[in-house]
């Protein structure tokens, strides 16, 4: 063997020998580590944490609830044990020592403003305490940080031995623990940050957490003391609830004001092409705003300084849905096949969400199907009955089958109540509690359920009579003592009454608003089979609200009906009408909504027009979507939100328009319609 050979094969003997022996002395040391130092098998190291301070981005006299970068699980400030998504804070006790949990009056942030949480604890060896929260599937996918600030105090020498923790799970119930005492050693006796990035809990299912809960373990010795934990939520860059919300959905807006495409509306002259340039933006909210996966329609969604994206449904948003898929077919916007992949895709959906004896509930999360409450509501459901009927005609093929299966599954009988002959407004369940409210008046929105019902043979047709045109006039109550006389219909014995609101006789509704005269007309062909009944009294209420607004409150446009309206972060829908044209009569503040100018396309259809293009003149009133919910014609104010149930008015008013009454034609095609249709027939209001 060569020199060159003796020595290249040392080197590589010598290397291995190395190797081996690096290797012999990592393990050596491992071994020594466990004899010497036990590791906690829950202990993490310490990881490399993100240096942002969330808290200094709101000043300490200000509550986290009022920065939209804080989704809060609790500040405690409300003084209960309750956390802001409504579940209760509960302990677990250990088996031998003792825990207890209260609130108290300290304060994480601002000593005037609340309390925090407060845990005392007495631990005896290897034993562990800890308090729970349930999150509700709490959607935080979009928040960069989760945070809390905690207290600790110890009996004894300020050694803190034990293990604070704190878990995340996620809907399937997969967890991740962060040992805090690691990360944010307890600073005693005053508060300390706990800023965990959101990257440490990836594992998890950040749409939908579950669950929080707080650990403190003792080990190797007796552990108590006090806790306090407070300021419990999580942080985003930008609106955390709304960024996480937005991102379930197909599509958001991207501007607010759709400037460009209001001046084009305005400059338009042809009717047919104005209106149906705004369908097409209105459809464009039920292509987006649905959810990506479920594709359930959402509730709204609100635009400007304080976005929101609902993330919730209804049975008769559901509808709107479906009869605006429809209307978008009709209107060439979509194809046939395309409608019916749609409409396939909420079916496969609807037959995983939990019904009530073949109805839905009134309210569910559009993500996790989840019910919010165990209420079904007889209008809500009506409009979901109506819809089927429609998807049927026009689908027979593909979905009459499947559609029978629907209806047959559900009786409105479970909301008749026998003592009136009239519908509930609806039942919590399943107590079967009906409450003390009735659809009682024919003119509201709920006679399209009554109509159906009555059609289909759930309930007697004579129920049609029971509703009153007004109450009897030993109502003293109501706006004004009615006129009329008593009368026999189909051996009923009624009341036909009529208000009169200067020379001009009408029916009431209850509030006074026009959504509730003309919602039914969506589906209901009244000015064609009831002329001296519904159909004259939609003329008459149309005109009467036009007359209200223009005349007598000298606003500058009309439509006056329930909408929403903002103040703030806060929203709410808010009933509005004219006083006098209701039985009880909603208050009139100035809120004109958009929807009922649609609605009137069919009881008045050129002074509707003409409204239209006066409420273009609102520069803020137009975006992406269509016209917004809501103007205050006293101050100017948008409310830039679009709601389910008006935008799919709106669009199914203008197909209506447009098509020749499409929507209406295939209901009254039905044999559920065509069942109830001389009941319109036979109505005369004023010539009795």
């Amino acid at each position: 063997m060569s020199a060159f050979k003796r020595a290249r094969l040392f080197f590589l003997e010598s290397l291995m020998l190395f190797r081996l022996t690096k290797l012999w002395f990592f393990f050596l040391a491992l071994f020594l580590q466990s004899l010497f130092f036990p590791l906690d098998s829950q202990a993490q190291e310490k990881p490399v944490l993100e240096k942002f301070d969330v808290y200094q981005t709101l000043p300490s006299d200000r509550s986290l609830m009022t920065s939209p970068q804080f989704l809060v699980i609790d500040d405690f400030n409300d003084g209960k044990l309750k956390n802001k998504r409504g579940a209760p804070w509960q302990s677990k006790a250990p088996g031998i020592g003792a825990l207890d949990l209260l609130l108290d009056k300290i304060d994480a942030r601002s000593a005037e403003r609340g309390y925090s949480l407060k845990l005392s604890f007495n631990l005896s060896r290897n034993e562990k305490a800890s308090f729970h929260s349930l999150l509700n599937r709490l959607d935080v996918s979009q928040a960069k940080f989760f945070v809390f600030r905690y207290k600790l105090n110890v009996a004894g020498p300020q050694n803190f031995t034990g293990r604070f923790r704190v878990q995340l799970t996620d809907w399937k119930h997969q967890t991740v623990i962060q040992d805090i005492t690691n990360m944010f050693p307890p600073n005693f006796g005053g508060w300390g940050d706990v800023i965990l990035p959101m990257t440490l809990f990836k594992e998890l299912d950040l749409d939908q957490l579950l669950s929080i809960d707080f650990f403190l373990i003792a080990r190797n010795e007796q552990f108590r003391g006090d806790l306090w934990v407070d300021e419990i939520a999580f942080f985003g860059f930008n609106d955390v609830a709304f960024e996480s919300q937005r991102d379930n959905l197909v599509g958001f807006p991207r501007t607010v004001v759709h400037a460009r495409r209001r001046a084009r509306l305005m400059d338009e002259t042809d009717p047919k092409v104005f209106l149906k340039g705004i369908a097409f933006d209105t459809w464009k909210y039920f292509e987006n705003a649905r959810d990506k996966n479920t594709h359930l329609i959402v509730d709204h969604l609100r635009l400007g300084d304080a976005p929101l994206a609902a993330d919730y449904t209804s049975p008769t948003n559901i509808a709107m849905d479906f009869l605006s898929i429809i209307a978008a077919m009709d209107l060439d916007f979509i194809t046939r096949e395309q409608a019916i992949e749609k409409i396939r895709n909420i079916f496969s959906t609807l037959k995983q969400m939990r019904r009530y004896k073949g109805f839905l509930y009134n309210f569910y999360n559009t993500k996790k199907l989840s019910v919010t409450r165990s209420y079904v509501s007889a209008v809500d459901s009506g409009w979901f009955a109506i819809s089927l009927v429609v998807v049927r005609q026009a689908f027979p093929k593909e979905f009459g089958r499947e559609i029978r299966k629907w209806i047959d599954s559900f009786s409105f009988n479970e909301f008749l109540d026998p003592e009136n002959n009239q519908l509930v407004v609806g039942l919590e369940v399943p107590e079967r509690n009906f409450g003390n409210y009735h659809y009682g008046l024919l003119v509201t929105e709920a006679r399209a359920t009554s109509f159906y019902a009555i059609g289909k043979g759930d309930i007697p047709r004579d129920h049609w009579w029971y509703l009153y045109r007004t109450p009897p006039k030993a109502w003293k109550w109501q706006t004004q003592k009615p006129k009329g006389k008593f009368v026999t219909r189909e051996g009923v014995d009624m009341f036909q009454g009529y208000y009169k609101y200067g020379k001009r006789e009408f029916v009431p509704s209850w509030g006074g608003s026009l959504f509730e005269f003309l919602m039914p007309t969506l589906v209901m062909k009244e000015r064609e089979l009831a002329p001296h009944g519904l159909g004259v009294n939609n003329r008459m209420a149309t005109e009467l609200h036009r007359d209200y607004a223009l005349k007598e409150k000298k606003y500058p446009v009309w439509g006056i009906s329930p909408a929403a309206t903002t103040s703030g972060r806060q929203w709410r829908y808010r009933e509005f009408g004219i006083k006098a044209l209701g039985v009880k009569g909603y208050p009139d503040t100035g809120v004109i909504t958009p929807h009922v100018s649609f609605l009137a396309l069919d009881s008045l259809p050129e002074e509707a027009l003409l409204n239209l293009r006066k409420l273009l003149k609102y520069e803020a009133i137009y975006g992406e979507y269509g016209f917004y919910d809501s103007v205050n014609v006293r101050n100017g104010k948008v409310n830039f939100q679009y709601l389910t149930l008006d935008q799919g008015m709106s669009l199914v008013a203008i197909c209506n328009y447009l098509k020749g009454g499409s929507i209406q034609r295939r209901f009254h095609r039905d044999v559920i319609a065509k069942r109830a249709e001389d009941l319109l027939m036979k109505e005369s209001f004023f010539n009795t």
